[in-house]
């Protein structure tokens, strides 16, 4: 903290009274770093509903990666209310298509982890060629008698030989689209 107040030209004192310790110091520059990551979105203004969700997870999933390690300390407090432009958009957008209020809340929920889980999953990958949940579940398989769990070992071993490069985000957009049509027919 005293080299940040030396950067800043500031009393430590202040810092830490302001700031607090060095997680609330890193939680500061993620929200920062995100907020304007995010600014770069441009959501499509009177676009397709389908296309805003895209735009919008596929935007989480880039501040992510963008934010590197800052990822694992971000949070959206009160002060972060510029990431929050982009999130009423896409409400809008869902609105305007004919989902309730209720429902576009639940639909951004949805994709917002969506976009959230794929910004972990691409800092993971950048950090270390072994995602560490398929590594466990490899170690695990290992112990196993060779012909139990034989689709799981296909999959650990399809991501092995060609990990996500956006692949799982497309489907997952995909499944959710073609649901939310599905549900909007039968409205």
């Amino acid at each position: 903290m005293q080299a940040v107040a030396d950067v800043l030209g500031v009393d430590p004192k202040a810092l830490n009274y302001h700031v607090g310790d060095r997680e609330a110091l890193r939680e500061l520059v993620a929200v920062d770093a995100f907020v304007v990551e995010l600014g770069r979105m441009q959501i499509p203004t009177g676009g397709d509903w389908r296309d805003v969700l895209r735009c919008y997870a596929s935007a989480l999933r880039d501040a992510h990666r963008a934010l590197g390690v800052l990822a694992n300390y971000f949070r959206l407090p009160a002060s972060g209310l510029a990431a929050l432009e982009p999130v009423e958009q896409v409400l809008q957008a869902l609105v305007d298509a004919g989902f309730s209020v209720e429902d576009a809340g639940h639909i951004l929920r949805l994709v917002s982890e969506l976009g959230h889980a794929a910004g972990r999953e691409a800092v993971f990958s950048s950090q270390s060629r072994a995602h560490p949940y398929v590594s466990e579940v490899a170690t695990a398989l290992d112990t196993a008698v060779a012909q139990d769990f034989p689709l799981l070992r296909q999959v650990v071993a399809a991501r092995d030989a060609d990990p996500d490069d956006g692949h799982h985000l497309d489907f997952g957009l995909d499944a959710i689209i073609a649901g939310l049509q599905t549900k909007r027919s039968q409205h």
